[in-house]
Order: structure tokens, then C-alpha cells, then sequence
């Protein structure tokens, strides 16, 4: 009676593990393996579409997705904050001209863009330090997470060129402020030491 039992309980538990059936189409948690991995972050699949966030040459973190499908036995890469696998090219998916793929997953880390743009002049230099000194680093466009450059809660001053929104959170979360001039010392703001994200205030209104 024992060993029906116990080969009973094997059946099952062989048969529950048979149950769990994976979902066609969708999100797909562990990231195919490659040298983009090196420079690029929070990559995921969803609906056979790799999406990552890579460093471009400017140091810049760019969204891009590619097909996995078209890559095959190719090593993907990262080019310039492009995804890439063999003769293939991916996207990106911050282009100011592509408010938002249709195919792309909601996240909340990736609000959509309605239309409009930054300002191309824009540009801002963060300081370690407060009163612009320490080690300093010059951007002309957004950075989602600034861990991926080594300045994540560690601006102490910047100097602006245009309108800037800075936030307490990767992905533009968390606390938000907008500036326009220069903050010699971000003690003051109550936000030193604190910001994760940073990006250029669109032309007529926030983001």
C-alpha cells in the first residue's frame, strides 16, 4: 500500500510539472546571451522581440528592440546603441520622430512620447561635487538610468543649457523637478546625491 502510494504522489507530482505550459507570445523573462550584455541593461523579450537599453558612442543609453527570429546563430551586439546580429539592424525606440511602437509591451518604466521634441541645444554637465567640481560628464539628450554611466545618486551640481527635467528614480520616477538655470549646489534643492534620471523638458510642455 505504501509504494502505490508513494508511486502515486511520483505521478502527480511528474504530471503537475507537465502543467505548467508556456504561453505563446508572452513576456519572456531571460534575455538571450551576447556581447551586448556588456553595455547594454534591463533587456527582456516579448513576443519573440529583444528590447534593451545600450550605451551609445556618446555615452548616451538609447531604447533599441530587435527580432530575435532574424538573428539565428548571429552573437547580437551592441553598435552604437543599436542592437545588431550578423547583416541585421534593430531599432531604436527613442526616435523623436516614433512616438511609440505599437508592438512594444507597456511598461511602466517606458511611458509612451507623445509628439513634439526636446530642444536640440539642449544640454546639461553634472558634477560630482557642489559649485561645478569633482568629476563631470556632458549630455545632450536623456539618460533613463544614470547607473549605467556612474553618476547614479551622485550629482551634486549641474550647469544647463535649455530646460531639464531631473528625477530621484531610474526612468524618470520618483521625485521629478524641472530647472533651467544653473544649481551650484543641489543640497539646497533637497535632492543631492539623489539623482537616478535626467532628461531635456520637451518644447511646449513636460514629457
Amino acid at each position: 500500500m505504501l509504494i502505490e502510494s508513494l508511486a502515486a504522489l511520483a505521478v502527480m507530482s511528474g504530471g503537475a510539472q507537465e502543467a505548467a505550459p508556456r504561453v505563446e507570445g508572452g513576456p519572456q523573462r531571460v534575455a538571450p546571451r551576447g556581447s551586448y550584455r556588456d553595455s547594454c541593461s534591463s533587456e527582456y523579450v516579448n513576443r519573440g522581440r529583444l528590447y534593451a537599453d545600450c550605451r551609445a558612442r556618446n555615452g548616451r543609453i538609447r531604447g533599441t528592440s530587435i527580432e530575435l527570429n532574424r538573428c539565428g546563430d548571429y552573437e547580437i551586439r551592441n553598435d552604437d546603441g543599436r542592437l545588431v546580429c550578423g547583416p541585421w539592424r534593430g531599432d531604436y525606440e527613442d526616435r523623436p520622430d516614433r512616438p511609440g511602437r505599437p508592438d512594444r509591451p507597456d511598461r511602466p518604466d517606458r511611458p509612451g512620447r507623445p509628439g513634439g521634441g526636446w530642444d536640440r541645444g539642449a544640454s546639461i554637465t553634472i558634477y560630482r561635487d557642489a559649485y561645478f567640481r569633482g568629476a563631470s560628464t556632458r549630455l545632450d539628450g536623456e539618460i533613463a538610468n544614470l547607473a549605467n554611466m556612474g553618476f547614479n545618486d551622485a550629482i551634486s551640481s549641474m550647469q544647463l543649457r535649455g530646460e531639464w527635467e531631473v528625477c530621484t528614480d531610474a526612468y524618470f520616477r520618483g521625485q521629478c523637478r524641472t530647472f533651467r538655470d544653473d544649481v551650484h549646489n543641489l543640497q539646497q534643492q533637497g535632492i543631492n546625491d539623489r539623482i537616478s534620471s535626467l532628461r531635456p523638458v520637451r518644447r511646449g510642455g513636460r514629457w
